[in-house]
C-alpha cells in the first residue's frame, strides 16, 4: 500500500477525501444522535410522550 501511496499522487487523493467523507459521517451520525436524546429528553419533560404515535418503520417485518 505504501508503494501505491509513492506512486499515484491521485491515489493519495482519494486516500483524502475518503478519510474527510468518513470524518464527516462521524460528525453527522453523532449529532444526529445527541439531536435524538435531547428530543427525548424534551418529551419526557413535557409528559406528553403518552400521546404520540410512534412509527418504528419496520412495517415489512413479519
Amino acid at each position: 500500500m505504501k508503494w501505491i501511496n509513492r506512486q499515484s499522487p491521485q491515489h493519495r487523493k482519494r486516500e483524502k477525501e475518503l478519510v474527510q467523507a468518513s470524518g464527516r459521517v462521524t460528525v453527522t451520525i453523532a449529532r444526529y444522535k445527541n439531536m435524538s436524546e435531547e428530543i427525548q429528553a424534551e418529551i419526557q419533560r413535557n409528559r406528553f410522550a403518552k400521546y404520540l404515535v410512534y412509527d418504528r418503520g419496520d412495517h415489512h417485518a413479519h
